[in-house]
């Protein structure tokens, strides 16, 4: 049995197709697309911590499969820049803040766009769903920091997806995935203030007005941005 991230988690998926899925044929195609796809995830929560190096062996055990299909995936992420080696040891690569900064001066400009195209075309259960959530987790009903960052990704993805242009949403996709790769150390408390800012976009995406729906998806990324550098300022 192999697992496969959730987003939110992790869940167990037969490996003789039983889900609905194409069988996770071992070496096959098919599970080394769900093992990217799971190993993706874990790096942009840092369940794959940045700085640890990465042990195929605990990998494997961890995830229930052998080493040859992890060896191809990793392979894979090597190659997209998301794992690097350092004196011959595996491990998550880390931006640069130039790179970074790079990264969300264009993000900004795309997902200001997207949130303006999204506004009014996102489906009423998907704004129900990500309110109850984010609603949750301003309550501190949710503690696990992973579960934090995984609703963030769920719901900027959930914008992007309701934007109507599939080559925008790919690639802001690949610009947060990429700016995921830049690690600050955590301020408690400021997570709450990222939760307000998303509600506050979700309500002007739900309600169609577009100038609001750009005004506050700028208004977050500029605070992700002084987040950002008032956490290094105090290092």
């Amino acid at each position: 049995m192999a697992i496969i991230s959730s987003g939110a988690g992790v869940r167990p998926v037969e490996e003789d197709g039983a889900d609905g899925t194409e069988p996770l044929l071992e070496g096959g195609k098919g599970l080394v697309d769900r093992l990217h796809a799971q190993l993706h995830e874990m790096l942009l929560t840092h369940e794959i911590p940045l700085g640890v190096p990465i042990s195929e062996r605990q990998l494997s055990i961890r995830l229930g499969v052998s080493r040859t299909p992890l060896r191809e995936t990793l392979r894979r992420l090597e190659g997209e820049g998301f794992i690097q080696r350092n004196n011959g040891v595996l491990e998550v690569r880390r931006i640069t803040l130039e790179e970074f900064l790079e990264l969300l001066k264009i993000r900004r400009l795309l997902e200001v766009e997207a949130a303006g195209d999204a506004a009014g075309r996102i489906e009423p259960h998907t704004v129900a769903d990500l309110r109850k959530a984010l609603e949750l987790l301003l309550a501190g009903e949710v503690r696990d920091n992973r579960q934090r960052v995984a609703l963030d990704l769920e719901l900027h993805r959930a914008i992007c997806d309701a934007c109507g242009s599939r080559s925008m949403a790919e690639l802001i996709e690949q610009l947060r995935r990429r700016s995921m790769l830049f690690a600050t150390p955590p301020v408690p408390g400021d997570f709450r203030q990222t939760v307000a800012e998303h509600l506050r976009l979700l309500d002007a995406v739900a309600t169609g007005d577009k100038a609001r729906a750009r005004e506050a998806m700028a208004e977050h990324l500029d605070h992700v941005l002084d987040n950002i550098l008032s956490r290094l300022m105090k290092r």
